[in-house]
């Protein structure tokens, strides 16, 4: 069976508002082993009237300095949403999109700067990859077809996917170029590497994947001459009998990446593990939940689920969401967890917040995180949610919501 185009797949996924006990969601993973579209009108939430867009700060603008405001974007009813959150407390929340237009939103990351936002769109009934300048009166710019978008580390260019292969465009002037000439190809999540030189992804040929999206890859890294080159890591194991990575992130420092995958066993459980290595992808491994590893038992069929991730802004640990879930005999019994861990890159587990999470972030000082909490693991709508990183307390409930990404 030909799996599913990789915008189904997270367009099920958000529909489904984090089902995370569906086996679709990465969750012990196997031994290492052509022009533009024309910009849409610009909206604004205290007049209708449309003006020129733009995804550059209006010249009369003057955003917040970093050390003054805290943003966080998220979706709620489609639609995206930026609040303010400064000092813990729920501020002015501005609609960016409109609906029938670019709303339908389906996935969403803040430029490094904290000013802008790519997000993609099912308004149109197929991906769309837009921008928009998210800290005062911005417009979302239509830049075509796409999805997967990822920054560069100066927030001038994005690389994202575009029918089967990897594109580059610039953001202040747009212009997709084509950069990787692959047939019926699948792709993990592109990130740029820290000098912003190339771009670090995992890949393979859709005829190598099962139906489930089982496969094996290597990290490799992507020429950006458009020369379409893909160049193995120097240290980076082959990873085999697992689904491609579709969180691979760096760290703020630029000297290790994480990502999470996993594998397809059964309908009970698709067993997955985060993993930690250098830049280079020398020393990859495994950075488990001391908690939860205590749990498992893959022998007897109890898997530990390891699904999203965030780096803190220190680069020394990353928010783990987890569970562990007995496959014995399709029990489907939920034995630890689930809960999102701070895993100190040490393996000290630093901190335990109880609970099905989703879509974790930090903000820029590192003193919060937020995450969609879900009542439970079968429950498809949850609220988003910002916590204390020292206690795990509670900080602020925006409500109903999914996506939520901490401004950096």
């Amino acid at each position: 069976m030909k799996p599913s185009p990789r915008w189904l797949i997270l367009l099920s996924l958000a529909l489904a508002a984090c089902d995370l006990a569906a086996p679709a969601l990465p969750t012990l993973v196997p031994t290492l082993s052509p022009a533009p579209a024309t910009p849409t009108a610009m909206r604004s939430p205290t007049s209708p009237a449309p003006v020129e867009p733009s995804a550059t700060p209006p010249p009369s603008e003057t955003p917040p300095t970093p050390a003054a405001a805290q943003f966080i974007a998220y979706v709620r009813d489609r639609q995206l949403l930026v609040t303010d959150v400064t000092g813990g407390r729920a501020g002015g929340t501005t609609q960016y999109t409109l609906a029938g237009v670019d709303d339908q939103v389906l996935s969403l990351t803040w430029s490094p700067s904290g000013e802008f936002i790519a997000f993609v769109s099912l308004a149109s009934g197929e991906p769309r990859l837009f921008v928009v300048y998210a800290v005062g009166a911005g417009t979302p710019v239509d830049l075509g077809p796409g999805l997967g978008p990822a920054w560069s580390p100066d927030s001038t260019r994005l690389v994202f996917e575009r029918d089967g292969n990897l594109w580059l465009t610039p953001i202040d002037a747009p212009a997709p170029a084509q950069l990787t000439f692959q047939i019926d190809w699948a792709w993990g999540q592109a990130a740029f590497t820290p000098d912003g030189s190339a771009v670090i992804v995992a890949e393979n040929a859709r005829a190598n994947l099962g139906a489930s999206g089982n496969t094996f890859f290597t990290l490799k890294r992507l020429a950006l001459d458009g020369s379409g080159a893909l160049t193995p890591l120097p240290g980076s194991p082959e990873l085999a009998g697992v689904r491609l990575p579709m969180n691979l992130r760096f760290a703020p420092d630029g000297r290790k990446l994480a990502f999470s995958t996993s594998y397809h066993y059964n309908a009970c459980g698709a067993p997955g593990a985060h993993y930690i290595g250098d830049a280079n992808g020398n020393n990859l491994s495994e950075l488990v939940s001391p908690s939860l590893a205590a749990l498992a038992d893959p022998q007897n069929e109890v898997f530990l689920s390891a699904y999203d991730l965030a780096w803190s802004p220190a680069s020394d640990a990353i928010l783990a969401a987890g569970y562990v879930r007995n496959c014995k005999d399709f029990s489907g019994d939920i034995v630890g967890g689930p809960q999102l861990s701070i895993l100190g890159l040490d393996g000290t587990e630093r901190l335990i917040v109880p609970g099905a999470f989703s879509a974790p972030s930090y903000d820029r000082t590192g003193n919060w995180f937020a995450a969609v909490r879900y009542p439970g693991l079968q429950s498809p709508d949850g609220n988003v949610q910002i916590y204390s990183a020292q206690t795990g307390e509670l900080v602020l409930d925006l409500g109903p919501g999914n996506s939520p990404q901490l401004q950096p």
